[in-house]
């Protein structure tokens, strides 16, 4: 096997691990913007805002978990097994 030839489907599973630990952190605040707006200041804000906070709230958390998985991915390929 080639030794300049990297055996990890990622480039670098450390910037991977960063990229899957910023999207949860992004994507958890924009959980609490979007619940915030959708529900205890909702009279505070519009109608379509109020709307755009609850269609944002599930796609805000769908981002989360997708950076959850990509988190579980770089911890796989840097070879630590137990992270949960």
């Amino acid at each position: 096997m080639d030794p300049t030839v990297n055996p990890s489907p990622f480039p670098n599973p450390g910037k991977v691990l960063l990229t899957g630990r910023s999207m949860m952190v992004i994507a958890g605040l924009g959980m609490l913007v979007s619940t915030l707006v959708a529900y205890p200041f909702a009279e505070r804000f519009s109608l379509g805002m109020q709307i755009a906070g609850h269609l944002a709230l599930p796609i805000s958390a769908a981002f989360f978990k997708l950076g959850y998985v990509i988190r579980l991915a770089a911890h796989h390929a840097l070879g630590n097994l137990q992270a949960g």
